[in-house]
């Protein structure tokens, strides 16, 4: 039986990070995450129960997004992800990005990134979260 996050249905960080490991640096992956706006303020002014519904929300666009993906997850908090691998990686990354963008709600804030040759996993995963911050 797979396992998921429980409130959002996508695979949990540690699924995500075994993936990583059975793709080796040489491996062309490329990743988006999004992330949702105003989960904080939601769940402090709405209550959790509405927080978590967000998060599906956010969870669902993804998964309608990239139905192509090799992995849907949820890496943090209000992080999701999707990686996708092969040489059309980064085009595959960047639509699902731009696409996410566009979604009126919940609103995210998206970002897309390609690993670069010889990077390791936990680099990749903070170079994602920084274009993320500058976005």
């Amino acid at each position: 039986m797979a396992h998921t996050d429980h409130v959002t249905g996508l695979e949990p960080r540690g699924e995500l990070e075994a993936f990583l490991a059975r793709h080796d640096a040489a491996t062309p992956l490329a990743m988006v995450m999004c992330d949702v706006v105003g989960l904080k303020e939601i769940n402090e002014r709405d209550g959790f129960l509405a927080g978590d519904a967000c998060l599906r929300r956010a969870a669902d666009s993804l998964r309608a997004a990239a139905p192509d993906a090799a992995i849907r997850a949820r890496l943090g908090g209000d992080e999701l992800v999707a990686i996708f691998t092969g040489p059309a990686a980064a085009t595959a990354a960047n639509h699902v990005a731009a696409g996410l963008t566009a979604t009126p709600e919940p609103r995210l804030r998206t970002a897309a990134t390609v690993r670069q040759p010889g990077e390791s996993n936990g680099a990749f995963i903070e170079r994602l979260y920084a274009t993320v911050r500058r976005s």
